[in-house]
């Protein structure tokens, strides 16, 4: 099993190794070659600009009534009486 994986990895590089030399070495005899190949049309786009910005507006939704809010925790008579640590 270590072996396949070894062999499978090592093929894979190669692949790789072998696809990098041929799209970074190929070339053609006319530009309306050129015009149609993938791999030239993919290496020489630009990436598009943007035209416009879009405006941004902000607008009220709803306004925030904020009241002041009290805890209340209720207490027993059990939380008060809390043991402490046991002494050595």
């Amino acid at each position: 099993m270590r072996r396949m994986m070894r062999w499978s990895a090592w093929l894979c590089v190669s692949l790789m190794l072998w696809t990098f030399a041929a799209e970074s070495t190929h070339h053609h005899p006319n530009q309306t070659e050129a015009a149609t190949c993938t791999i030239c049309v993919a290496a020489h786009s630009a990436t598009p600009a943007a035209t416009s910005t879009p405006e941004i507006a902000f607008s009220t939704i709803a306004l925030l009534h904020d009241e002041d809010a009290q805890a209340s925790a209720p207490v027993s008579s059990f939380d008060l009486e809390i043991r402490g640590p046991p002494s050595l």
